[in-house]
């Protein structure tokens, strides 16, 4: 039996959610049963860890970033590989793909990583990403939304459940399991970032965006410290265009001397072992993959009542969940889990146990595929 050839295209300017869900998934196809490649418009971080894992990458970063020339490239591309299924991810690489397999009678896939309203802060900026997506979506065949959340979002503008699957994001959950590494990553982090290795720590890993509430977690820990004497440390691994805000917020609040700025960094199962309490503070999340990486690692979360972090993130069993842009319970939720040993133990057993039975990278793969066999002739 000849191998089902699959080709995934994104932008792949960044490594994000999508970006770690494409590496997660493309490596655990079956190799005896798919060929995979990866479109990415952008030869950056994401396609080198795709080559790193033996992944075939089609680059084209020769053309500007609304370049129609990309139209012909792409069909090139399409022509070239010969998939039988196209599986495309974020409005750039759906818009561009979509027009360029017209007339290639090949399924066309969009998975559906989070809601454009949140991603996009400028009104101009949303209102033609929203045209370039759902101008095109007659093109398209089927779309995959990592939360119910999200399908509820598509289902509301118009497409037929019919055309619409669920399938939750999952992942490899063994960097997070190594339970032997655990003392010394966090021995190691807290030496680096200057923090008492007995001190409580909570953190966090977002991009430095709007969408991710930062100001928010950033006032809740300045109350959690002032009102109840705390000598907690925070650290905020990730970077973007928020960053210098929030080091001028810090600086204001006086508390320079207790939260850390980490940058963007790839260790980040080192980075969960060395905390006490993971924070989520976004105002939307489609899903929350980074919330799973900390219940992975068995570490206890705080996190806004929002999107798909509904649908895992229950409050006192798997987490404490508080209402988006609410400082003053954020940090009275991050006080309850800094004096309660018994609450943190309690809801990372349960925690774990949702993680292993709803977000492993087999379960994903397992139902991707037998959704991608549907469409085959």
């Amino acid at each position: 039996m000849s191998k089902l050839r699959v080709l995934h295209v994104i932008g792949g300017g960044e490594f994000g959610g999508a970006e770690q869900h494409i590496l997660n998934l493309v490596s655990t196809f079956p190799v005896a049963e798919v060929e995979v490649a990866v479109v990415c418009f952008y030869d950056s971080l994401f396609a080198s860890k795709l080559r790193q894992a033996g992944i075939t990458v089609f680059t084209l970063d020769q053309f500007g970033r609304f370049d129609l020339r990309l139209l012909r490239a792409l069909r090139d591309t399409f022509q070239s590989f010969e998939p039988a299924i196209i599986h495309t991810h974020g409005v750039k690489a759906n818009f561009f793909s979509r027009l360029a397999s017209r007339g290639m009678s090949v399924p066309l896939l969009t998975t559906v990583h989070s809601f454009l309203r949140y991603d996009y802060a400028s009104p101009l900026a949303y209102a033609i990403v929203s045209l370039m997506e759902r101008g095109t979506r007659q093109w398209n065949r089927h779309y995959i939304a990592i939360s119910e959340a999200l399908a509820s979002i598509l289902r509301e503008q118009g497409i037929p459940s019919r055309d619409i699957s669920v399938i939750y994001n999952g992942m490899d959950l063994s960097p997070y399991r190594e339970t032997q590494q655990r003392a010394g990553d966090r021995a190691r982090l807290r030496a680096e970032w200057d923090i008492p290795e007995d001190a409580f720590l909570f953190g966090t890993v977002a991009r430095f965006v709007p969408v991710k509430g930062l100001p928010v977690l950033v006032d809740a820990f300045a109350s959690l410290v002032r009102d109840n004497d705390s000598t907690a440390y925070l650290v905020l691994v990730g970077d973007g265009p928020e960053r210098d805000g929030l080091e001028n917020q810090v600086r204001q609040l006086g508390l320079e001397s207790q939260v850390r700025f980490a940058g963007f960094r790839q260790d980040i199962p080192a980075c969960l072992n060395a905390c006490d309490s993971f924070v989520h503070s976004s105002f939307y999340e489609g899903l929350g993959y980074t919330i799973i990486e900390a219940m992975a690692s068995e570490v206890p979360v705080v996190a806004s009542n929002v999107g798909g972090v509904k649908e895992f993130v229950f409050h006192e069993q798997t987490g404490l969940v508080v209402e988006p842009g609410d400082s003053s319970a954020l940090s009275q939720a991050m006080g309850r889990l800094q004096v309660s040993n018994e609450l943190r133990q309690s809801m990372v057993q349960h925690a774990l146990e949702k993680v292993e039975s709803s977000f492993t990278i087999e379960l994903m793969t397992q139902k991707i595929l037998s959704l991608y066999r549907k469409f085959l002739p």
